[in-house]
C-alpha cells in the first residue's frame, strides 16, 4: 500500500531523507543518489515477511484446481513464497521473482 495515510509507503519515507515521497522511484533521483532505493529493496527483500493466510488460501485453490490465476500489484513475491507457482502469478508492477 503506497498512499494510505499513515500506513501506506509514501507516509512512512521520512527516514529516507528524500526530498519528496515519490523520489524513492524517480530514475534521475536514482541516479544521483541511489542508496534510499538500495535499502527499501534490502528491506522488502523476499524472506524478511511471511505469507499471510489469504496467500496460503490462493494455495489452497490452487491444490484443489480451483484457481486459474492471481493478480496482485504487491513486488513482495509472498504468493510464490507461500507454494503457488509463479506462472500463475500476475504480477502487475513485477516482483523479486522476475
Amino acid at each position: 500500500d503506497f498512499r494510505s495515510p499513515g500506513t501506506g509507503l509514501y507516509d512512512n519515507l521520512q527516514e529516507y531523507g528524500l526530498p519528496y515521497p515519490e523520489a524513492i522511484f524517480d530514475l534521475d533521483f536514482y541516479r544521483r543518489n541511489p542508496k534510499p532505493f538500495q535499502r527499501l529493496c534490502k528491506e522488502l527483500w523476499p524472506g524478511n515477511f511471511a505469507p499471510s493466510p489469504t496467500h496460503y488460501f490462493f494455495k489452497l485453490l490452487h491444490d484443489k484446481g480451483k484457481l486459474r490465476r492471481v493478480f496482485t500489484q504487491n513486488i513482495d513475491s509472498l504468493e510464490t513464497a507461500s507454494g503457488l507457482p509463479a506462472d500463475l502469478v500476475v504480477a502487475a508492477h513485477g516482483n523479486f521473482d522476475e
